[in-house]
């Protein structure tokens, strides 16, 4: 018995440093291919635009994208929760090759911790917990843990809830972390609203009648949490709360002429936010430039104008495009490399978790809180909700569902392996 479990332990250590070996050969591999050179961090698109706010932060103590001490409109085009943690590393480093190293450390710190909770309070016994360490090379993960970007610290946070949220009684002090995970993962990225809502109203719902008081504190602190980045873009705009300024740019994005002809999960952010501004008058177009605001609320408008001129059909159709590009497992353009041929098999896993979620509320619709079983699927059904709702309401793609590849592996793996867990107990009875 005791060399079986020292057997698991040598098993468990060696492929965790071959997992983790892996993560360092792609932070490696970038470096060499001079991805980190400050030429061409500085012309990456959205992930330059995190940095120059992280810096900015750091030097100036004021969230600005213009290395100035004023706040600027189109800094507001990032939530504020990566970029906030970007300038703590730069006081640490400036260099972009260490930043991308103080970022992978602080990951992969929190990504043990999520395991060693899982270990810990699950009690899974050795064999039954070495699938979970498959979770520390998500490969959408490690795409975007490579870059500046916010997904992949999005996924390591949201993964946290997850667990947090399905491993826990309810009575656990430790669900206290649920309404403040809950936020960070939509100040970290705000696509997240529609599963993250969807996931705290069942938190809401299954625990108030036990403790009305401690659930109305939780959602007060959510709340709080959550409003405090758009009360603080009024307050210093004058333009009314908003989360991000590219509200408009991603609402244009989705409902446009071409997307039922021309949407794909590759780069729908590509598309053209401007094609709907011929439903706007002059006097509209003539303000458009005036700010980044103004110009946000006008591409909201001549969508609205759009949507409102469009037939229940063609509605229907962009839709049902979208949605069906959101669960479709493969890129619908062409994307070569390892870790993206990788990220498709992973999604046709994620696809099979949808599918099994399925098979289970048509078995038995009702879903029980006080069940560790219960509330993963709770969550499952709160992603596909959120993408549904997502992908319908703005637009969808590869990227943005990268954020819950870590907590779909999780729910997958802990749903199927405590399965075969009961199996192989029954087979020894």
């Amino acid at each position: 018995m005791i060399q079986s479990f020292k057997m698991v332990n040598i098993l468990g250590v060696t492929i965790l440093l071959f997992f983790l070996s892996f993560k360092v050969y792609y932070v490696v591999s970038s470096f060499e291919n001079k991805a980190y050179d400050n030429a061409i961090v500085k012309n990456s698109g959205d992930a330059s635009h995190y940095l120059q706010i992280g810096r900015n932060i750091y030097v100036h103590k004021t969230f600005s994208d213009n290395n100035s001490t004023f706040p600027t409109q189109t800094a507001t085009w990032r939530s504020p929760f990566w970029p906030l943690v970007l300038s703590i590393f730069y006081y640490i480093t400036s260099s972009p090759f260490g930043l991308i190293v103080c970022k992978s450390l602080l990951e992969l710190g929190l990504l043990i911790i999520a395991l060693f909770y899982i270990r810990k309070y699950h009690k899974l016994n050795g064999l039954l917990f070495l699938p979970f360490l498959l979770i520390l090379i998500e490969p959408q993960y490690i795409k975007y843990s490579l870059t500046f970007l916010s997904e992949s610290l999005t996924a390591v946070i949201m993964l946290l809830l997850i667990i947090i949220y399905s491993l826990n009684d309810i009575n656990k002090k430790s669900y206290s972390f649920v309404p403040i995970l809950s936020a960070f993962v939509i100040l970290c990225h705000p696509v997240s609203i529609f599963f993250v809502f969807c996931l705290f109203g069942f938190y809401v719902l299954f625990n108030i009648k036990h403790n009305f008081k401690k659930v109305a504190l939780h959602t007060l602190i959510f709340i709080l949490i959550v409003i405090s980045w758009p009360i603080r873009n009024h307050v210093i705009f004058e333009e009314g709360p908003y989360m991000t300024i590219s509200q408009g740019t991603t609402f244009s994005k989705g409902w446009n002429e071409k997307v039922a002809s021309e949407f794909t999960n590759v780069d729908g952010d590509l598309a053209d936010e401007y094609l709907n501004l011929k439903y706007l008058d002059e006097k509209d177009l003539d303000q458009l430039n005036t700010s980044e605001i103004v110009k946000s609320k006008s591409l909201k408008k001549a969508t609205l104008k759009f949507i409102k001129q469009s037939s229940f059909r063609d509605r229907l159709e962009i839709i049902l495009k979208k949605v069906r590009s959101n669960f479709y497992p493969f890129p619908e353009k062409l994307k070569p490399g390892f870790l993206e041929y990788l990220g498709s098999l992973f999604r046709v896993i994620y696809l099979l978790l949808f599918v099994q979620l399925l098979y289970r509320l048509f078995n038995k619709p009702s879903l029980n809180f006080n069940t560790i079983k219960g509330r993963i699927y709770l969550v499952v059904f709160s992603i596909f909700v959120g993408q549904i709702l997502m992908s319908s309401f703005i637009y969808t793609g590869l990227r943005f569902n990268s954020i819950y590849g870590l907590s779909l592996l999780f729910c997958f793996l802990y749903l199927n392996i405590d399965l075969a867990n009961n199996y192989l107990v029954k087979k020894q009875l």
